[in-house]
C-alpha cells in the first residue's frame, strides 16, 4: 500500500509538474494563440477549461491519497489509486488529444501566421510604396493646399473687391432705382403735361389710319373746333376725305406723305363742318413696323388762313419795297451821272483854265471855283455813300493794291486842303507793311481821306500825322491799323460818342466856324465794319485828336513788273464816246494838249462803223475811251461788242470813263476793258493810264488772257514795283536790313559790298537799274570816287542817290559835287526812299 501510495503520489506530483509545465507553455503561447483568438475560440477555451479541470482533479487525488495516508484505510486507498489511475488515464488521453489538436491547430497557426508574416511583408512593402506614395500625395497635397490657400487668399481678395463692386453696383442700382422711379414719375408726369398740352393746345393734332378713305384714331379738341365740330367724338367718326376742299388734293398729299414718309408744313385747302373752306398747313410722318409697313399716321394741323392773308399783304409790300429800292437805286446811279458828269467839266476846265496865263485875281477866282468844285464833289459822295449804307448796298471790292503807295497819295491829296497854315503833313509806313494787299483801295483811301481832311480842317498850325502799321496777321490776311493824329482844337469830351453817328458834329450849331455833312465818321465807322475792323479817337481837347481805323485785308504775293520803256502819246489817235458833249469838249482838250489826234462820238450805235472806216482808210484808233452810262448803249455793251466783232481792230486798247459810285473795275475787265478811270478825270492820271495801255504787247485783246485791268492805283503800283535798284553798302548789316526793307516794299534790289564792284556791275548792265543808292564810305573805292567813275564813263541820266550816316555841314554839297543827285542820311526809311523816288523815277 505503500507502494501503492508513493506511485500514486508520484502520478499526482508528475501530473501536477506536467500541468504546470502545460500551463508556462500555454501562458508562453499564450500572445500566439491570442492573434487567433477569433479564429480558435472554442479550441481555446474547451482546453483551459480541461486544464482547470485537469487541476482540479489531480488537487482532489492528492487530499484522497493525503486523507488515506493519514487513515491509514487500505481500500480507500485501493480505491483512490484505481480511481486515479482511471482517471489520469482518462485525463491523459484527453489531454494527449487535446495537445494534439492544439498543436495542429496551433501548427495551422503558424502556417497561417507565416502566410501572414508573408502577406504582411507584402502589405508592408505595399504600404511602403502606399506610404511613399502618400508623402507625394501629401506634398502634392500640401503645394495644393498651399497654392488653394493662395487662390483661397485670391479669391478672398477678389471677392472683397467683388464685394465691394458688388456694394458699389448695388448702391448704383439702388440710384437708378431711385433715378428710374424719379423717371417713371416724370414719365407719368410728363404724359400728363403731354396730354394736357396735346388736348390744350391751338394747333390740330391727329392719328388715323392708312387708306382711301382713312379714319382717325386720335385727335385734340383743337383740330376738331378747326374743323367746326362740338366735340372729338363727333370729329372722329368723320373719314379723313370728307375733310378735303379738293379730293384730288387728298389724293396728292396721300401719295406724297407715302412715298416720302413725310410732310412739311404742306399747305392745303380744308373745310369745316359747315362747309366753309380754310387754309391750312399740315406737318405728317408715316409710322412704320420693322418691316417697313406703314402702321399709321401721326400730324399736326394749324390754320394759317390769318398768316396766309398777312404773307400775302407782307409779299406785296415787299415787293413794293423792292421796287421803291431799285427806283431808288436807279435814281441814285442817275443823279451820281447827272451831278458828277457836270462837276467833271467844272474841276476839268477850271484845271485847265489854271494853265492859261491869268493874272492873280483870275487866278484866284479859278482856284476858288476848283476848290469849290471838289468840296461839292466830296459832299455829294458821301451823301451817295450815306444813301448806300442806310440801303445797306454798300459793298467791298477785292483787289491787289500797294497801301503805301494810297497813304501817300491821300496826304497829296490833303497838301493843298491845309493852304497856307503852319502846318506839317507827315507820312510814316511800318517797316512790317506789306508791298501788296487784297481789299478795296477805293474804300480806303475814302476813309483816310475823311480822316486826314477833317484832320486839316480843324488843325491851324502844327502838324498832322498818318502813320500806318500791321497791328495782327495771320497766314491769309493782315491787319491794317492806320492813325491820323493832329495838334488842333480837339473834341469836347460830351460829344465825343456822337461824331460817328450820321449827321453828327463835334459842333452842330448854325453859327460853326467848319463846315462839312457830318457824314464822313459814319461812313468811315461802317466801311471799317464791312473790313472786320473798327474806328474810335482818342482826344485831348485844345491839344488835338488821335483817330484809329483798323480793318482786315487779304495777303497778296508781291509782283514784280518788268520796265515799261516810255511811251510817247503825241500823234497817237483816241476815238472818244461819250452822250454828254462837255464832257467829250474836256477831254478833247486834255487829250489834244498830250499831242493826241481825237475823234468825239456821242452815239454808242456808231461805234463799230467809226472804227471799220479808220481800220479800211488805213488810220485806225489806236485807243478807244468810252463812258459807261449811256442811253442807248451802255460802255460794257460797246466794249463787248468791239471783242466780239472778230474784227482787226477787236484788239484795240479800250478805257472806262465812270461817274458812277459803284465799284466798277472788275466789271469793266469783265466786258473786255484795258483801263479804268473814275470822273472826275485828273489830268496826270489819265495820261499815265493812256501810256501804260498803249504799250505795245501790254494786253491780248481777250480779257481771259489778261491778267488785271488798268486803274490809278495799278499804274503806280507797276512803276513802284519795276523799279530797280542798285545798293552799294559795304557792311553787312546795313545790306541786310536795306534789302529786307526795300524788297517787302516792293523794290528790285541788288547788293554791291562796295564802290568798284557798284561800277563795274553798273557799267555792264546800266539798263538793269533805275537808280542807285550810294553809301559815301566803303574799302576799295569809296562812294565819291565810284560815281564820278559812273559819270566819267558817261552814265549821266542814271539818279545816284548818296546814303551815309554823316550829317555834318558841307556833306551835302561835297556829295552833290562828285556827281550825285541827291542825299539821305542813315537809317533810311521807306518815306524818305518814296519820296526820292517820286522825285526822281516817278
Amino acid at each position: 500500500m505503500d507502494t501503492a501510495a508513493f506511485l500514486a503520489s508520484v502520478l499526482i506530483v508528475m501530473g501536477a509538474i506536467m500541468m504546470l509545465i502545460n500551463l508556462y507553455h500555454f501562458r508562453s503561447a499564450l500572445p500566439v494563440l491570442a492573434r487567433f483568438a477569433v479564429k480558435n475560440a472554442a479550441l481555446i477555451r474547451r482546453h483551459l477549461r480541461f486544464q482547470m479541470i485537469f487541476i482540479v482533479f489531480f488537487f482532489l487525488a492528492y487530499l484522497v491519497v493525503l486523507m488515506s495516508i493519514w487513515s491509514r484505510s487500505n481500500w480507500m486507498e485501493e480505491i483512490s489509486v484505481a480511481a486515479i489511475l482511471l482517471l489520469g488515464a482518462v485525463f491523459a488521453y484527453l489531454a494527449v488529444r487535446l495537445q494534439s489538436e492544439l498543436i495542429e491547430s496551433i501548427r495551422e497557426s503558424y502556417v497561417e501566421i507565416q502566410k501572414g508574416r508573408d502577406q504582411l511583408a507584402a502589405d508592408q512593402a505595399r504600404l511602403l510604396e502606399a506610404n511613399t506614395q502618400l508623402q507625394q500625395e501629401m506634398q502634392r497635397r500640401e503645394e495644393a493646399e498651399a497654392e488653394l490657400q493662395k487662390s483661397y487668399r485670391e479669391m478672398e481678395k477678389r471677392v472683397e473687391e467683388r464685394t465691394a463692386d458688388l456694394t458699389r453696383a448695388n448702391q448704383e442700382l439702388s440710384q437708378e432705382m431711385e433715378k428710374r422711379r424719379l423717371a417713371t414719375e416724370a414719365l407719368h408726369q410728363s404724359e400728363k403735361n403731354y396730354r394736357t398740352l396735346v388736348n390744350n393746345l391751338p394747333i390740330g393734332i391727329y392719328r388715323n389710319s392708312q387708306g382711301s378713305e382713312g379714319h382717325f384714331t386720335m385727335v385734340n379738341p383743337a383740330l376738331a373746333k378747326m374743323h367746326g365740330f362740338d366735340s372729338v367724338e363727333e370729329f372722329m367718326k368723320t373719314p379723313v376725305a370728307d375733310l378735303y376742299h379738293d379730293p384730288s388734293q387728298r389724293r396728292k398729299v396721300s401719295e406724297k406723305l407715302i412715298s416720302q414718309g413725310f410732310l412739311h408744313a404742306e399747305k392745303i385747302q380744308l373745310k369745316k363742318k359747315d362747309g366753309t373752306v380754310f387754309r391750312g398747313s399740315v406737318t405728317a410722318n408715316a409710322v412704320k413696323d420693322t418691316d417697313g409697313e406703314i402702321l399709321y399716321f401721326d400730324g399736326m394741323v394749324e390754320d394759317i388762313t390769318a398768316r396766309q392773308e398777312y404773307e400775302d399783304a407782307l409779299k406785296r409790300a415787299k415787293d413794293e419795297a423792292e421796287a421803291a429800292t431799285l427806283a431808288k437805286s436807279q435814281f441814285l446811279a442817275n443823279m451820281s451821272h447827272e451831278i458828277r458828269t457836270p462837276l467833271n467839266a467844272v474841276i476839268g476846265f477850271t484845271e485847265m483854265l489854271l494853265d492859261t496865263n491869268l493874272d492873280a485875281t483870275q487866278a484866284d477866282f479859278a482856284k476858288t471855283a476848283h476848290k469849290s468844285g471838289e468840296a461839292l464833289l466830296s459832299l455829294i459822295n458821301d451823301i451817295l455813300d450815306f444813301s448806300k449804307v442806310e440801303a445797306g448796298e454798300m459793298d467791298m471790292e477785292t483787289v491787289e493794291f500797294d497801301p503805301e503807295l494810297l497813304v501817300y497819295d491821300v496826304c497829296e491829296v490833303v497838301r493843298p486842303r491845309v493852304g497856307f497854315k503852319p502846318v506839317e503833313i507827315l507820312c510814316r509806313i511800318g517797316d512790317n507793311v506789306p508791298a501788296s494787299v487784297l481789299g478795296d483801295p477805293g474804300r480806303l483811301r475814302q476813309v483816310m481821306t475823311n480822316l486826314m481832311g477833317n484832320a486839316a480842317k480843324f488843325t491851324d498850325a502844327g502838324e498832322i500825322e498818318l502813320s500806318l502799321e500791321i497791328e495782327e496777321e495771320t497766314e491769309s490776311r493782315v491787319k491794317l491799323h492806320a492813325i491820323v493824329r493832329d495838334t488842333g482844337i480837339g473834341i469836347a469830351p460830351e460829344r465825343l460818342s456822337e461824331i460817328f453817328e450820321p449827321f453828327r458834329q463835334a459842333d452842330g450849331s448854325t453859327t460853326r466856324k467848319y463846315g462839312g455833312t457830318g457824314l464822313g465818321l459814319s461812313i468811315c465807322r461802317q466801311i471799317a465794319r464791312l473790313m472786320d475792323g473798327d474806328v474810335w479817337v482818342e482826344n485831348a481837347p485844345e491839344k488835338g485828336s488821335t483817330f484809329h481805323f483798323t480793318g482786315w485785308l487779304g495777303k497778296s504775293e508781291t509782283r514784280l513788273f518788268k520796265k515799261a520803256a516810255p511811251v510817247s502819246l503825241a500823234g497817237k489817235k483816241a476815238l472818244m464816246v461819250d452822250d454828254n458833249r462837255t464832257n467829250l469838249d474836256l477831254l478833247s482838250r486834255l487829250l489834244s494838249a498830250a499831242g493826241m489826234e481825237t475823234a468825239a462820238l456821242s452815239d454808242p450805235d456808231r461805234v463799230l462803223d467809226i472804227l471799220k472806216t479808220a481800220h479800211s482808210s488805213g488810220n485806225p484808233f489806236d485807243v478807244l475811251i468810252s463812258d459807261i452810262q449811256m442811253p442807248g448803249l451802255s460802255g460794257y455793251d460797246v466794249a463787248g461788242a468791239v471783242r466780239r466783232s472778230k474784227a482787226p481792230f477787236s484788239g484795240i486798247p479800250l478805257l472806262a470813263l465812270s461817274s458812277l459810285m459803284e465799284r466798277d473795275a472788275r466789271r469793266c475787265h469783265e466786258a473786255g476793258f484795258n483801263g479804268f478811270l473814275s470822273k472826275p478825270i485828273q489830268r496826270d492820271k489819265l495820261f499815265r493810264v493812256l501810256e501804260r495801255i498803249l504799250q505795245a504787247d501790254a494786253f491780248p485783246a481777250a480779257p481771259s488772257e489778261r491778267d488785271d485791268i488798268v486803274t490809278q492805283y495799278t499804274v503806280r503800283e507797276e512803276m513802284k514795283r519795276s523799279v530797280r535798284i542798285l545798293l552799294a553798302e559795304d557792311n553787312p548789316v546795313n545790306q541786310k536790313l536795306a534789302t529786307m526793307m526795300l524788297k517787302r516794299a516792293g523794290y528790285q534790289v541788288r547788293v554791291a559790298p562796295n564802290g568798284e564792284d557798284a561800277v563795274q556791275i553798273y557799267s555792264q548792265t546800266p539798263e538793269a537799274f533805275d537808280l542807285i543808292f550810294m553809301d559815301v564810305q566803303m574799302p576799295r573805292m569809296d562812294g565819291l570816287e565810284a560815281t564820278r567813275r559812273i559819270r566819267e564813263n558817261g552814265f549821266d541820266a542814271v539818279p545816284i542817290i548818296a546814303m551815309t550816316a554823316h550829317a555834318m555841314k558841307g556833306d551835302r554839297e561835297r556829295c552833290l559835287g562828285a556827281g550825285m543827285n541827291d542825299y539821305i542820311s542813315k537809317p533810311i526809311r521807306r518815306e524818305a526812299v518814296l519820296d526820292i523816288l517820286r522825285k526822281w523815277i516817278f
